[in-house]
Order: C-alpha cells, then sequence, then structure tokens
C-alpha cells in the first residue's frame, strides 16, 4: 500500500524495501532494482498482472450491505491496527481513533472515485481460527524488534466497519481490540510473484481468547481448482472492511504453493482469508495485496536533471535543483527506465542528462518513476490518482495456499 516521504541520501535497496516499491514497472527498472540486491515483499506476479486492483465492475461491499451469512463471516476477520493509532478512554472503557484521515488526502486521490470519502486506519487483515489464533500473511508480522512490523506495535481489531452508510465505527469496546501474544508460526521466503516457490504467512496468537466470535472454517481437505469461484474479506487500502462479491472472482492457475485469481483486492487485504464460494471455507491466504493501487496522470511537460556522478548505488535528491542524483553504475538502467516512460533524453555532459516525461504519461503509486518526479516536483504534476482497474478477465491477485504448519497448529 502511498505517497512517499522525502529521503535527501539513503541506499538504492532500503529506498525500495521502505517504500514498498512490490513490482517492477519495465525490464530496465528490473535490472536497477536488482542491480542494488533490493527484493520488496509480497510482489504481484508480473507475468499475469502488474498489479492489484479491481477487476471488471467493483465487487467490493460495506458490511451493511451484505447478507447475514457475510457479516457472520466478516465478524470473524480483525484489522492489524498500530497501537499508536489508537487510545483507550478507561472512564468509558474502549479504544478511540487518535485521527482521522480520508483516503484521498492521503494518498491524493480523485474524490470521485469510490472510497474517496472514507478513512483509513489499518495495515493488513486477518482471520480469526479459534483456539486464540488469527492468520495472517508473513509479511503483515514479524517476531524482529528492529523490523517495522514488528507483532508488538499492532493491535488486532474485531469490528472496524459500517454498520450503515456514512457511519463507520468510531471507537471499539476493549472486549474488540486485542494484542499479539507470540507468533506461533511465521514463512516469508522464496522469490516473490512465483507461487511455486514463495511461501508468505503467519499464525499469531491473540493476548486472550475471544468470547463472542466464531472461528472460521479452513479447507483442509480440497485443493484449489481453476475455475473455482473465490472471494476475500479485508480491509483494503486500510479502509474498514469489504465484503468482495462470492460470484464475481475464480481461480485462474494453480502452483505448488499458491494459484492467481482476479479477485478485487489492494494494499491492507493482505493476510486477508480466500474463501470458497460454495462453502464460505477458507482455501488460502491473499498475499498479493501490496502492490499498484492508484494511477497518476502529469498534467504537464515535466523535467528535471539526471546527474550519475555519485561514487555508489545511491539516490540523492536536490528538488531545489530540480535535481536527482544516481550512483554511476545505474546511468543504463536508470536512462533505460525514462526512455521506456516515453521521456525524451538529452545529453548535457559526461555525467549529467536532461529527462523530459510528457504530459499524459500515466504512472502508478509504487512505480519507481512515480517516486522520482514526486520527490523532486512534488504531487501537483500529477492529476489525482485513480484506482487502478482492469478487465474481468485478466488476474494477478495471488492467494497462498494453506500451509501445513498451520493446519497442524488448528486441528482439534
Amino acid at each position: 500500500m502511498k505517497i512517499q516521504k522525502l529521503i535527501p541520501l539513503v541506499a538504492l535497496g532500503p529506498v525500495l524495501m521502505a517504500t514498498g516499491f512490490a513490482f517492477a514497472e519495465n525490464t530496465a527498472y528490473m535490472q536497477l532494482k536488482g542491480s542494488v540486491d533490493a527484493q520488496a515483499q509480497a510482489a504481484p506476479v508480473p507475468s499475469f498482472s502488474a498489479s492489484k486492483s479491481i477487476y471488471g465492475e467493483n465487487s467490493m461491499h460495506e458490511y451493511y450491505q451484505v447478507p447475514d451469512q457475510l457479516k457472520r463471516l466478516a465478524d470473524s476477520t480483525v484489522a492489524f491496527v498500530k497501537k499508536s493509532s489508537l487510545y483507550f478512554d478507561p472512564v468509558e472503557k474502549i479504544y478511540k481513533i487518535k485521527n482521522s484521515i480520508k483516503i484521498s488526502q492521503a494518498e491524493y486521490l480523485d474524490e470521485s472515485e469510490d472510497f474517496s470519502s472514507q478513512s483509513k486506519l489499518s495495515n493488513c487483515s486477518g482471520a480469526y481460527l479459534g483456539k486464540g489464533l488469527v492468520m495472517t500473511a508473513g509479511h503483515c508480522v514479524s517476531d524482529d524488534p528492529e523490523d517495522s512490523g514488528y507483532f508488538e506495535n499492532f493491535f488486532m481489531v474485531f469490528g472496524w466497519k459500517y454498520d450503515k452508510e456514512g457511519v463507520p465505527a468510531q471507537d471499539f469496546p476493549a472486549d474488540s481490540v486485542y494484542s499479539i501474544k507470540k507468533v506461533e508460526t511465521r514463512a516469508l521466503e522464496g522469490s516473490t510473484g512465483d507461487m511455486n516457490s514463495y511461501r508468505d504467512f503467519a499464525l499469531v496468537s491473540m493476548d486472550r481468547d475471544p468470547s463472542d466470535r466464531q472461528p472460521l472454517t479452513l479447507e483442509t481437505e480440497q485443493t484449489p481448482k481453476i475455475g473455482q469461484k473465490v472471494f476475500t474479506i479485508g480491509y483494503p487500502l486500510g479502509l474498514a472492511v469489504k465484503i468482495n462479491d462470492p460470484d464475481q472472482a475464480q481461480v485462474y492457475a494453480v502452483e505448488t504453493n499458491g494459484f492467481h485469481t482476479n479477485i478485487d483486492a489492494f494494499g491492507g487485504n493482505s493476510g486477508g482469508p480466500a474463501f470458497d464460494s460454495a462453502t464460505n471455507k477458507i482455501v488460502g491466504i491473499l498475499i498479493t495485496a501490496i502492490g499498484t493501487e492508484f494511477s497518476y496522470e502529469l498534467n504537464r511537460d515535466f523535467s528535471f536533471i539526471a546527474d550519475f556522478s555519485l561514487p555508489s548505488d545511491t539516490i540523492e535528491y536536490k528538488p531545489h535543483l530540480g535535481t536527482v542524483a544516481f550512483g554511476s553504475t545505474l546511468r543504463s538502467p536508470v536512462l533505460g527506465m525514462f526512455r521506456n516512460s516515453n521521456g525524451a533524453i538529452s545529453i548535457l555532459d559526461e555525467n549529467k542528462c536532461l529527462i523530459t516525461l510528457p504530459k499524459g504519461a500515466r504512472f502508478e503509486n509504487r512505480s519507481l518513476t512515480f517516486s522520482l518526479v514526486t520527490r523532486v516536483g512534488g504531487n501537483n504534476v500529477f492529476n489525482k490518482g485513480r484506482l487502478m482497474r482492469d478487465k474481468q478477465e485478466s488476474f494477478g491477485t495471488g492467494i497462498m495456499r494453506l500451509p501445513e504448519e498451520i493446519k497442524n497448529l488448528i486441528r482439534p
């Protein structure tokens, strides 16, 4: 799942990780990313789709819009919320949201887009399986205190939803908010996007057992099949829970550790359960929803100077000079990336080039190009963003098949 912070001088690898670049916008970017050994987590599957998006019509529904059967499933999902986003009122004995920000403001999103007036709160999604255990994606939590996803930084919250139109939950009873006691099992390994090698899952224990939530059921016998109808329930873009239409999406390809679908999903859906539409049993964990969410279009020609005089694979931003300085070894992949974006390149001297990107050029919010332009020129050189949309028959949302480690821990 953002307009990135300005960073004056950092190694390119950590930049890519910290800002969440989850896919390659073209071959040149892949070369650039590889040249500094940057490995993004939860990358979409580039051979099928370059983004997470809405496929065809938006199938995400609010809690108050769906039948009771789907509401009961949603009631047993959790939103992973940073502890710093909530505070506890000891008098009322409820957790309240500290600051509320609309997605349109947080992401420079066009106000006419779906969900633009809604507020964001959470980071990832999860499924309550009973025994005080919650299943999510491996990239959503970590047991490393130095990691931004360190489990002690998060609450797991039930009830982040819209009970009626325009009225989201503003606070949460104490019995709806849980800390993570322990990461029971976790994997984050293999080549991202390759469902034959990539494993991305976690099972965490709650600080206490919930008394009013029904466990969701895992499908432990049947394996996913091409054409099978599937859907997810989760918290896309950090918004209140969205329940996808069970009839909208299907399985398109099955691999060793996962399968590919056209489930509508965005960043924030990661870790959410993928259900078999016929049985409502969980068949997998949504893991490739940390991809592109928005598309932005330049509202003018935009030029800046690329200076390739730095001694190592780093990037230094100098917006006051209209310049981005790169390590000299990055010259070829960087120029290749901008050529593939229809940029015009003028050689100024042995180290410097003037790069001009044309008005109307489109860039996705997790692309390196978008980050470079916004860091030098600001957001205003772009029109406000639009949600990514693809044809109904395209696909790319990746689902992790249920791992044996989790099945073994939840068996009676």
